[in-house]
């Protein structure tokens, strides 16, 4: 029997059909890691937006990539290429991939 939250949620079928994969794959998983910021300690992504002259605040609840003492929200590594949303990234190593593709 279904439960309160599921009854609420849209039938797959219901779902606009503009709505995009929101999948991120890690290029090189053995390095960076997935996390979640908790806590009001201020963490800053280690790479600055383009156009801005300082780094800017992880957010607690935000998911960043980490490695080490490196810490890189999502839209830099996506920009950097440490993130792709192309599934089949592993058969397509040789060509770019670009946010969005």
């Amino acid at each position: 029997m279904a439960n309160e939250d599921e009854k609420n949620q849209p039938a797959e079928s219901e779902l606009p059909a503009d709505t995009a994969d929101r999948r991120l794959y890690v290029i090189d998983g053995e390095s960076w890691r997935a996390a979640t910021k908790r806590g009001s300690e201020r963490q800053y992504c280690y790479v600055q937006t383009p156009g801005d002259a300082y780094f800017h605040l992880i957010l607690d609840g935000e998911i960043f990539l980490s490695n080490g003492d490196e810490q890189i929200c999502l839209n830099c590594a996506l920009r950097r290429g440490l993130l792709t949303t192309d599934r089949l990234h592993w058969q397509h190593r040789g060509r770019p991939s670009l946010p969005g593709t």
